[in-house]
């Protein structure tokens, strides 16, 4: 069943995307593998946790179950990952925890399906993508951050899975960007809100209308990106290029 009030927002990091949710008037299931970041975030959402409108984890999404190794960057929390190749990529010693493991599957059986999903959880999207098949009930509306490594295996479960409408977005262009106060909303609460450099942006219904492509068209923009490294007249990042999808 879906719960149409409900988000899923996988790799919580510093809770920006979070708060957007929240403030739009939606419950939210967080899930964080770093435990420093999940006390931090215990901390600035204590009131929205006691009135039950977050649920805030600290595990790991994972295929695997009972304990995962986390690997923690020295001072990028945002390169974190249960991949230590990912998390040393630049050449850093991550240090290793041990978390809980959670899988996509696990965490739609006990809260429900969301509304929307946001996945953004550093080397593990893949598997998060891999389950959507299997699911009776899939979020209407669900995006992932794109990687070289993993981006054709994203696209193909998406479309797998019954996913019809693809939208591209670069969330270079998020940090500092205001609602239009002419644009409907569509999404929950009407709200003035500006987003910070670690957030997602807009998502479901409030993305452009316009910028919605089939399965073909998303995929050989996302290579024409690719290719160039620029998207919007800006240089890409593609670690922060994210994928949405709609039913």
């Amino acid at each position: 069943m879906i719960k149409e009030d409900l988000i899923f927002d996988l790799g919580f990091h510093n809770g920006d995307d979070t708060d957007f949710y929240l403030r739009k008037g939606f419950s939210v299931v967080a899930v964080e593998a770093d435990p420093g970041l999940v006390e931090e975030g215990l901390k600035r959402f204590a009131k929205d946790i006691a009135a039950k409108k977050l649920i805030l984890l600290n595990k790991a999404v994972s295929a695997n179950q009972g304990r995962q190794n986390f690997y923690i960057h020295p001072n990028k929390s945002d390169w974190s990952s249960c991949d230590k190749a990912m998390a040393e990529s630049d050449g850093s010693r991550a240090r290793t925890v041990s978390v809980a493991a959670t899988s996509f599957n696990n965490l739609c059986q006990e809260y429900g399906t969301p509304w929307y999903a946001k996945i953004d959880i550093e080397g593990c999207d893949l598997s998060v993508a891999e389950e959507l098949c299997s699911l009776a009930a899939k979020p209407p509306y669900i995006s992932f951050e794109l990687s070289k490594r993993d981006y054709a295996g994203i696209f193909s479960c998406l479309r797998d899975a019954g996913y019809k409408k693809f939208q591209l977005v670069n969330q270079l262009n998020n940090p500092g960007r205001l609602k239009d106060p002419n644009q409907q909303t569509f999404e929950g609460k009407n709200i003035n809100y500006q987003f910070s450099k670690y957030s997602s942006g807009f998502f479901g219904k409030d993305l452009p209308a316009n910028n919605w492509l089939a399965y073909d068209e998303a995929l050989g923009r996302y290579l024409k990106y690719r290719e160039l490294k620029i998207i919007d007249n800006q240089e890409l990042a593609l670690g922060w290029l994210d994928l949405h999808a709609s039913l």
